[in-house]
């Protein structure tokens, strides 16, 4: 049997043994005297040195100068901190055996970083450049001069064209019909711009707002598209389509989060009226013009001053390229120089422009913030705002019954709309020709010029009573009414006397069928106006076909 040590007899004595040790020198002292008189001495020992403190020390000894502080708080730190450096000396070892072999783990940190970075750059790359082509969009925008333009509006019950304002004005807003109304409180719930909706300006606005959002930028052909959706507000999601030539908004897609979709495209130019006059069923009858003086002979004309026939060549030029229809570009005589000015002109159509003019004698070309003339206010055109609203009369009513639904009457109103502005290009071509070559004009003409502008208003007067007769065929049966065959219209007169009753005519129709189609029934009297709109349109074609034969003689 083995004996305890004196120096674990003297930890079991104080008590400082672990409870195992002392239970186990606890059994032994039982059976053991030895060892139970050795305990008993150790006792007798440490009681004598108790009572030689209390009785010699304590007496003798002066009082210490502060209480003794407890020891075992401090030691049970110590102990604690050991433990913690020999469990990170456990953890950090491996670590220490790794990182003295960089060969093994370089390789695998080198690709983690790379992945990390192509990680973060494709969550950021979206937004940036989303941001920056919007920028890019802004600051292009803000660089052109404001002209009016048409835009249309389409939801699932509801399809308007508007007119966004010019020269800077706001557009104007119109509140005819509760569900405009209601539209129009939509995007401002949505902090979405109603005022001017297709433009890059207003979906940075909303984009900047968002506390989250998520972009998409994809490229295409002729245009960047470009998606940004978010979990806030009444917009779920929004889609810009910006032009590449130019950055300019040609298109936009609203998602908002009670299902309504909106969609928002821009209309070929054209010229369009002011938003204050609203629409009505009456024959607007603009004034001609006073005809300029004719002008000196050529014979007789000073050397270096442009010639009609110059500004023809430049008409006819522009026309070969189909930039004399709608485009808002003007020419001008101003003495030696013909002068052609552009407002709102992408860079590739400039460029094709430059290009066709650029070898006739006298012609010089701007675009834009290039102009050193005020361009000519666009004349005015019928209908500020085209609306096709559902359910706003019996008339409509009555011709969607016969064309067999909702559907297929705004794709014959959209087809009408379209043709009725391709007639309206047509007239004022042919307005414009009349008013720059007068008869005393195209008499000093040369055969070869003469010619050349016969073919110019011949083209015209073709493709307007074209134009006018597709109208008419395809509203007939939406109006359920037969169009009487109407005697030609005797046009004795010259090409240019006849050509202001033409466009005069013209307007009349474009009016009656903007009311027909796309006002609210208390705006027109419906009774009468079917069969006031096919006879215009009756009298507007056989007109136009006699224009047509006369242009031939």
């Amino acid at each position: 049997m083995q004996h305890p040590t004196d120096e674990q007899l003297l930890y079991f004595a104080d008590g400082e043994m672990a409870a195992a040790a002392t239970d186990h020198i606890r059994g032994h002292l039982k059976a053991c005297w030895q060892c139970r008189h050795e305990l008993e001495e150790i006792e007798e020992t440490i009681s004598e040195c108790v009572r030689y403190r209390k009785v010699v020390l304590d007496t003798c000894l002066p009082s210490p100068p502060q209480p003794w502080f407890d020891i075992y708080p401090r030691l049970a730190k110590i102990d604690e901190l050991e433990t913690r450096q020999r469990l990170m000396a456990r953890i950090l070892e491996p670590l220490t055996a790794i990182w003295n072999r960089p060969r093994r783990w370089a390789p695998a940190v080198a690709m983690i970083v790379a992945i990390a970075v192509v990680v973060q750059q494709f969550r950021e790359a979206p937004s940036v450049q989303a941001a920056e082509l919007l920028r890019k969009a802004v600051v292009s925008a803000g660089s052109r001069p404001r002209a009016a333009r048409r835009i249309r509006i389409r939801t699932r019950t509801l399809g308007l064209t508007r007119v966004i304002g010019s020269s800077g004005t706001p557009a104007k807003k119109s509140s005819e019909a509760d569900s405009l109304l209601g539209l129009e409180s939509l995007f401002q719930a949505a902090h979405y711009s109603w005022d001017d909706p297709l433009s890059a300006q207003s979906f940075a606005a909303w984009r900047d707002q968002l506390p989250d959002k998520r972009d998409e930028v994809t490229r295409e052909p002729d245009h960047y598209r470009l998606r940004t959706s978010t979990e806030s507000g009444e917009l779920a999601e929004a889609t810009l389509k910006l032009s590449t030539v130019d950055l300019h908004a040609v298109e936009s897609t609203l998602q908002f989060r009670d299902h309504e979709l909106v969609e928002i495209s821009e209309l070929p130019d054209a010229p369009v009226p002011s938003l204050d006059t609203p629409n009505r069923v009456a024959a607007a009858v603009p004034t001609l013009p006073a005809r300029p003086p004719a002008p000196t002979p050529l014979s007789e004309a000073l050397p270096g001053l442009a010639t009609p026939g110059e500004e023809l060549a430049v008409l006819a030029a522009l026309h070969r390229i189909g930039a004399d229809l709608g485009e808002p570009i003007e020419v001008t005589c101003t003495g030696g120089e013909i002068l052609v000015v552009g407002t709102e002109i992408g860079l590739d159509r400039q460029q094709a422009i430059r290009e066709e003019l650029h070898s006739l004698p006298r012609v010089t070309v701007r675009f834009s913030a290039e102009s050193a003339v005020q361009s000519p206010v666009p004349e005015e055109r019928s209908s500020s705002r085209i609306s096709v609203a559902a359910g706003t009369g019996p008339l409509q009513a009555e011709m969607e019954r016969r064309l067999g639904g909702r559907a297929p009457f705004e794709q014959l109103a959209d087809q009408v709309f379209d043709m009725t502005d391709q007639f309206m290009s047509r007239a004022h071509a042919l307005r414009r020709l009349a008013q720059r070559f007068p008869a005393g004009v195209e008499a000093q003409l040369t055969a070869d010029e003469r010619k050349l502008l016969e073919e110019l208003r011949q083209e015209h007067a073709r493709a307007f009573a074209e134009n006018v007769t597709g109208v008419e065929d395809r509203i007939r049966s939406a109006l359920g009414m037969t169009f009487k065959e109407m005697q030609p219209v005797s046009a004795p007169g010259l090409w240019q006397d006849e050509t202001e009753p033409l466009f005069v005519e013209a307007r009349n129709v474009e009016t009656l069928l903007v009311a027909v189609l796309g006002t609210s029934p208390d705006q027109i009297n419906s009774a009468d106006l079917p069969a006031k709109t096919a006879a215009s349109l009756a009298q507007l074609r056989s007109r136009a076909e006699s224009y047509e034969h006369l242009t031939d003689r």
